[in-house]
């Protein structure tokens, strides 16, 4: 089968596989990552609207429309977040207690 469409996975766990976060003054913000058979890489957009494939410094431009119509679609399939995010309790410390192990003395009789 020959997949031609884009595949976009939207959160910074995705695109932190393929590139490093950039500063606030970079050329581009990254979005997620995006795959299309074997091409794989973080998906990042620049200030005008073209989307980026980014692998390590490598940067490589993507059809427009084509990853627009993946973004929409990730977007639309995308879990819902809660509103509001109860905090876990954190787990209770391991205590240890060692014992000293009384040892009968040779010769004396307990």
């Amino acid at each position: 089968m020959n997949d031609k469409s884009w595949r976009v996975q939207l959160g910074d766990e995705h695109w932190a596989r393929f590139t490093y976060a950039r500063t606030e003054g970079s050329d581009f913000r990254l979005l997620g990552s995006v795959a299309r058979n074997a091409q794989v890489g973080a998906l990042a957009e620049t200030a005008d609207g073209q989307y980026l494939q980014v692998n390590g410094d490598h940067v490589t431009p993507l059809a427009t429309g084509q990853v627009k119509r993946a973004i929409d679609a990730a977007r639309r399939t995308a879990p819902r977040a809660p509103l509001r995010r109860e905090a876990h309790p954190a787990p209770a410390p391991v205590v240890i207690i060692k014992r000293r192990r009384r040892v009968p003395e040779a010769g004396r009789s307990t």
